[in-house]
């Protein structure tokens, strides 16, 4: 468990050691693959929201995925654990950049993805989402399973 939660602070620290240096070098990379270079996201996927209410939007959602790790702990599930911590983690250092720079500090992007600008904690965030998924549909196909074997015996 130290070690799953070891490796999201990790994520965190990385991502604002990142964000920190491609603020000093907002042009640092480009080539025909990948482009490493400062892009302001104002925006939450397109959509302009008020500063504030993006914030709070956001807070809250971090607070409810808290309570679902806090389950996690409970359960002493660790892929939920690893789940859920990624997502905050993640969500917490873009919430930081918000309130101190009003945007998120993105800078990778792939030309093979064409709309997409990110960052490391955008990485986890995904990640932690993945991790979920994968938790979720495994959950649901053992439930199958077992339902299925109780009509066999009926």
């Amino acid at each position: 468990m130290r070690k799953i939660l070891g490796f999201s602070l990790l994520v965190f620290v990385l991502d604002r050691l990142s964000k920190w240096f491609i603020l000093k070098n907002p042009d640092f990379y480009s080539d025909s693959f990948i482009e490493l270079k400062l892009v302001e996201n104002r925006g939450f996927y397109s959509f302009s929201l008020n500063q504030i209410f993006l914030s709070l939007l956001i807070t809250a959602v971090l607070l409810l995925f808290f309570v679902f790790l806090c389950y996690a702990f409970k359960k002493k599930d660790l892929v939920l654990i690893a789940g859920f911590s990624l997502i905050i983690i993640g969500g917490l250092s873009n919430l930081l950049d918000r309130v101190i720079f009003s945007y998120v500090i993105d800078w990778i992007r792939i030309s093979l993805i064409p709309i997409s600008v990110f960052n490391l904690a955008d990485l986890g965030i995904i990640t932690g989402i993945v991790i979920l998924g994968f938790s979720t549909a495994k959950a649901y196909k053992s439930k199958d399973k077992r339902y299925n074997n109780i009509n066999k015996r009926s």
